[in-house]
Protein backbone atom coordinates (compact mmCIF):
# COMPACT_ATOMS: atom_id res chain seq x y z
CA UNK A 1 0.00 0.00 0.00
CA UNK A 2 2.34 2.06 0.76
CA UNK A 3 4.22 2.15 -2.79
CA UNK A 4 0.98 2.61 -4.13
CA UNK A 5 0.61 5.89 -2.27
CA UNK A 6 4.28 6.94 -2.75
CA UNK A 7 3.19 6.79 -6.67
CA UNK A 8 -0.66 7.74 -7.09
CA UNK A 9 1.37 10.72 -5.12
CA UNK A 10 3.73 11.16 -7.57
CA UNK A 11 1.17 10.98 -10.68
CA UNK A 12 -1.20 13.45 -8.37
CA UNK A 13 1.88 15.82 -8.70
CA UNK A 14 2.82 15.40 -12.19
CA UNK A 15 -1.08 16.22 -13.28
CA UNK A 16 -1.30 19.21 -10.97
CA UNK A 17 2.14 20.34 -12.41
CA UNK A 18 0.50 19.67 -15.56
CA UNK A 19 -2.94 21.94 -14.90
CA UNK A 20 -0.63 24.69 -12.83
CA UNK A 21 1.63 25.45 -16.26
CA UNK A 22 -1.91 26.65 -17.84
CA UNK A 23 -1.68 29.07 -14.56
CA UNK A 24 -0.37 32.40 -15.44
CA UNK A 25 1.35 31.47 -11.41
CA UNK A 26 4.77 30.71 -11.71
CA UNK A 27 6.45 30.72 -15.35
CA UNK A 28 9.56 28.89 -14.02
CA UNK A 29 8.64 24.95 -14.25
CA UNK A 30 11.29 23.44 -12.22
CA UNK A 31 9.61 26.24 -9.08
CA UNK A 32 6.00 25.98 -10.29
CA UNK A 33 7.01 21.62 -10.03
CA UNK A 34 8.46 22.23 -6.61
CA UNK A 35 5.51 24.08 -5.29
CA UNK A 36 3.14 21.56 -6.44
CA UNK A 37 5.16 18.34 -5.62
CA UNK A 38 5.46 19.89 -1.91
CA UNK A 39 1.76 20.66 -1.53
CA UNK A 40 1.14 16.65 -2.62
CA UNK A 41 4.44 15.56 -0.52
CA UNK A 42 2.66 16.84 2.44
CA UNK A 43 -0.31 15.57 1.78
CA UNK A 44 1.28 12.26 1.44
CA UNK A 45 2.74 12.56 5.31
CA UNK A 46 -1.12 13.42 6.57
CA UNK A 47 -2.21 10.74 4.90
CA UNK A 48 0.78 8.29 5.93
CA UNK A 49 0.41 9.78 9.86
CA UNK A 50 -3.43 7.85 9.71
CA UNK A 51 -2.01 4.85 8.14
CA UNK A 52 0.88 3.71 9.81
CA UNK A 53 2.37 4.08 13.35
CA UNK A 54 4.44 7.33 13.62
CA UNK A 55 8.02 6.77 12.16
CA UNK A 56 7.05 3.64 10.88
CA UNK A 57 9.73 2.12 8.00
CA UNK A 58 6.89 2.08 5.64
CA UNK A 59 6.23 5.46 6.37
CA UNK A 60 10.30 6.40 5.45
CA UNK A 61 10.04 4.11 2.47
CA UNK A 62 7.13 5.82 0.95
CA UNK A 63 8.39 9.65 1.34
CA UNK A 64 11.89 8.20 -0.07
CA UNK A 65 10.15 6.51 -2.89
CA UNK A 66 8.20 9.70 -3.19
CA UNK A 67 11.18 12.13 -3.28
CA UNK A 68 12.84 9.66 -5.22
CA UNK A 69 10.41 10.22 -8.08
CA UNK A 70 10.48 13.82 -7.49
CA UNK A 71 13.79 14.56 -7.92
CA UNK A 72 14.23 12.06 -11.11
CA UNK A 73 11.98 13.94 -12.89
CA UNK A 74 13.26 17.26 -12.16
CA UNK A 75 16.68 16.05 -13.38
CA UNK A 76 15.19 14.58 -16.27
CA UNK A 77 12.82 17.71 -17.48
CA UNK A 78 15.67 20.32 -15.93
CA UNK A 79 18.33 18.31 -18.10
CA UNK A 80 16.02 18.09 -21.18
CA UNK A 81 15.37 21.91 -21.15
CA UNK A 82 19.32 22.69 -22.21
CA UNK A 83 19.77 19.25 -24.39
CA UNK A 84 21.15 20.61 -27.92
CA UNK A 85 19.52 16.70 -29.07
CA UNK A 86 16.42 17.05 -27.14
CA UNK A 87 15.44 20.31 -28.73
CA UNK A 88 16.66 18.95 -32.09
CA UNK A 89 14.70 16.00 -32.43
CA UNK A 90 11.70 18.28 -30.84
CA UNK A 91 12.32 20.60 -33.78
CA UNK A 92 12.74 17.77 -36.00
CA UNK A 93 9.05 16.21 -35.02
CA UNK A 94 7.36 19.79 -35.91
CA UNK A 95 9.04 20.17 -39.62
CA UNK A 96 12.19 19.25 -41.55
CA UNK A 97 15.02 20.98 -41.25
CA UNK A 98 18.05 21.05 -43.83
CA UNK A 99 21.48 20.96 -41.90
CA UNK A 100 22.22 24.70 -42.58
CA UNK A 101 19.27 25.29 -40.87
CA UNK A 102 20.84 23.24 -37.74
CA UNK A 103 24.00 24.98 -38.35
CA UNK A 104 22.46 28.13 -37.87
CA UNK A 105 20.42 27.44 -35.05
CA UNK A 106 22.62 25.73 -33.07
CA UNK A 107 25.71 28.22 -34.01
CA UNK A 108 27.77 28.89 -31.15
CA UNK A 109 26.05 32.75 -30.85
CA UNK A 110 22.88 30.98 -31.18
CA UNK A 111 23.64 28.78 -28.26
CA UNK A 112 24.69 31.46 -25.87
CA UNK A 113 21.54 33.72 -27.08
CA UNK A 114 19.14 31.08 -26.31
CA UNK A 115 21.12 30.24 -22.45
CA UNK A 116 20.89 33.72 -21.61
CA UNK A 117 17.02 34.30 -23.10
CA UNK A 118 16.35 31.35 -20.77
CA UNK A 119 18.13 32.90 -17.88
CA UNK A 120 16.38 35.97 -17.92
CA UNK A 121 13.32 34.69 -18.13
CA UNK A 122 13.79 32.40 -15.31
CA UNK A 123 14.69 35.80 -13.40
CA UNK A 124 18.41 34.79 -13.02
CA UNK A 125 19.58 37.79 -15.18
CA UNK A 126 18.01 40.91 -15.90
CA UNK A 127 19.53 43.04 -18.90
CA UNK A 128 19.60 46.88 -18.33
CA UNK A 129 21.77 49.66 -20.09
CA UNK A 130 24.74 48.57 -18.43
CA UNK A 131 24.74 45.05 -19.59
CA UNK A 132 23.81 42.29 -17.72
CA UNK A 133 23.21 41.64 -13.95
CA UNK A 134 22.61 38.86 -11.50
CA UNK A 135 18.76 39.38 -9.73
CA UNK A 136 18.52 38.63 -6.42
CA UNK A 137 17.13 34.95 -7.60
CA UNK A 138 20.12 34.80 -9.15
CA UNK A 139 23.19 36.07 -6.27
CA UNK A 140 21.07 33.32 -3.79
CA UNK A 141 21.28 30.65 -6.40
CA UNK A 142 25.01 31.39 -7.28
CA UNK A 143 25.43 31.81 -3.50
CA UNK A 144 23.76 28.08 -2.81
CA UNK A 145 26.39 26.85 -5.98
CA UNK A 146 29.40 28.42 -4.32
CA UNK A 147 28.60 26.75 -0.89
CA UNK A 148 27.77 23.52 -2.38
CA UNK A 149 31.45 23.19 -4.33
CA UNK A 150 32.68 24.55 -1.38
CA UNK A 151 31.20 21.44 0.87
CA UNK A 152 32.17 19.03 -2.67
CA UNK A 153 35.70 20.28 -2.21
CA UNK A 154 35.09 21.23 -5.67
CA UNK A 155 37.96 23.16 -7.06
CA UNK A 156 37.17 26.85 -8.40
CA UNK A 157 37.12 27.14 -12.52
CA UNK A 158 37.89 30.86 -12.15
Amino acid sequence: MWLFSSLLSFLIALGLHAAAGRLPLISNSVLRFLAVGTAVGLALVAWLFTAYAPLAVEQLTALLVYAFACVLHIFLFASTLSSVSANLLLRLSRQPLLPEDVAQLYSGRRMTEVRLERLIGSGFLSAGPKGLTLTAVGARTVSAYERLRSLFRHVDAR
